[in-house]
């Protein structure tokens, strides 16, 4: 026998194990996975912030909310999700991963329908589904729900719920679970496993009163990444890493409370086990760093927010090559497909970004007016100052400086930065413009052998 056929032995005879004594559903356990030497493809999309439809009547008290917040499209919640389902019939991925921040602020409701729509979508296209939660998923305080003027605290989920309601996507296919953490491991291919990593702490948000944002790994669970190492190697097995918080420092303005507590210490672990490539979400921007030890974090852009982009991964276990480019959702296409009237979905890409940039810039548009330091300036020179902030913004969070950045500081209102008092914001733009020039949506690497 090969050893190919006794690693495989070993995989199944685990899941039988696994199956037998978690008392988990026999058809749960029986789960299509990529065959060895076969190329697989992922799709890894995170931050979808679902907010379901039953917890908003579109009232004062949501709009409001929605002026408030940083640009996701939360009333087009169930379209994008139909939409990231049509784009997975087009892409053909075996397997989908949801790097946390699954709901908008953890509520019962938009986790069970939001389960609806993972599990139509398996249903739909074949493709199995991994979730991991984010700092807004879990026992969260803000879970809520919008009528009229008010915003009325609904349920949330306690981290045994979560995992219940998610078991099809993950959790009830899982060969290890961490007893520490929300954290599992996955084998969606013979060739190359998902570690799951649940970096989000939500034990004190109760005593809070609001969500944690900063995470970090126990000293149990990164032990526990060395039992899923073994076991992946004795299986002849590549892993990659999934967390929600980044591993690395995606930014020079957001770093405290984004980027993993204990990266360093976790950077150390994954690298001594042979796990190179990590895919996070959060921050909410595409950005791709290399740690120190040589771990590689992909941060990826929230499907809720403009670009609404997700990663394509394939893999070649031949060459151990992995791939990684960016897509858009497909709204549009979707849309016409659906037989849609809506002007919003029919030209959803255009109607995101001048949403996104049209709040960045009238957020900045106040400030600027209400600042003395810029008394001197026109109107139409503040509103031309205030749309270069609104178009860095869309630079940043699409991970595209290197294509985008030489045309806005070429614009008139960039030059009036240059010629402005000092202020918070002048410092922001002038950073901004200074974006390292670099492919943050396309990413080979050959993984080592373990």
């Amino acid at each position: 026998m090969s050893v190919r056929r006794i690693n495989a032995a070993i995989l199944f005879s685990l899941l039988l194990l696994l199956s037998s004594c978690s008392g988990q559903a026999s058809e749960q356990q029986q789960v299509l996975r990529v065959q060895s030497g076969q190329n697989i493809r992922l799709l890894t999309t995170t931050d979808t912030h679902y907010l379901s439809p039953r917890l908003t009547d579109n009232g004062p008290a949501f709009s409001k909310f929605m002026a408030a917040g940083d640009g996701k499209q939360l009333a087009y919640s169930d379209e994008m999700l139909d939409a990231l389902e049509f784009d997975i019939g087009i892409q053909r991925p075996a397997a989908v991963i949801i790097s946390g921040d699954l709901t908008n602020n953890g509520e019962k409701a938009s986790h069970q329908d939001l389960a609806e729509h993972l599990r139509a979508i398996e249903q739909h296209t074949g493709t199995q589904i991994y979730v991991i939660p984010g700092n807004h998923d879990v026992m969260n305080p803000w879970a809520r729900r919008f009528k009229g003027e008010r915003q009325i605290p609904v349920d949330s989920v306690t981290p045994r719920s979560f995992r219940s309601i998610y078991s099809e996507f993950g959790y009830g296919e899982a060969l290890l679970r961490d007893n520490d953490s929300l954290s599992y491991l996955a084998a969606p291919s013979e060739d190359l496993w998902l570690l799951m990593l649940d970096t989000s702490q939500y034990s004190s948000n109760k005593k809070l009163g609001h969500p944690q944002l900063d995470g970090q790994l126990t000293a149990a669970t990164l032990g526990w990444i060395g039992r899923c190492s073994r076991l992946a190697a004795e299986s002849g097995a590549q892993i990659v890493a999934v967390m929600h918080h980044s591993l690395q420092d995606h930014s020079d303005f957001l770093q405290e409370g984004f980027t993993l507590n204990n990266n360093k210490r976790t950077a150390d672990v994954l690298m001594r086990n042979g796990i190179t490539m990590v895919f996070s979400g959060h921050i909410h921007f595409q950005d791709i760093r290399e740690s120190d030890q040589g771990v590689y974090d992909i941060a990826g852009s929230a499907l809720s927010v403009y670009p609404h982009q997700y990663g394509i991964v394939d893999y070649t276990p031949v060459s151990r090559t992995l791939e990684y480019n960016t897509s858009k959702l497909n709204v549009e296409l979707w849309a016409r497909a659906a037989g849609s009237s809506n002007p919003d979905l029919l030209n959803f890409t255009a109607y995101s970004e001048e949403a996104f940039r049209k709040l960045s810039a009238d957020r900045s548009f106040v400030r600027l007016s209400g600042d003395s330091s810029y008394a001197d300036y026109t109107q139409e020179q503040l509103r031309a100052m205030a749309d270069v902030v609104g178009r860095l913004n869309e630079i940043y969070f699409a991970g595209n400086a290197d294509k985008e950045i030489v045309a806005v500081t070429a614009l008139e209102g960039f030059r009036l930065w240059h010629a402005a008092p000092y202020s918070g914001l002048k410092s922001y733009v002038l950073r901004m413009s200074e974006l390292e020039q670099k492919d943050n949506n396309h990413f080979v690497t050959t993984l080592p052998l373990r």
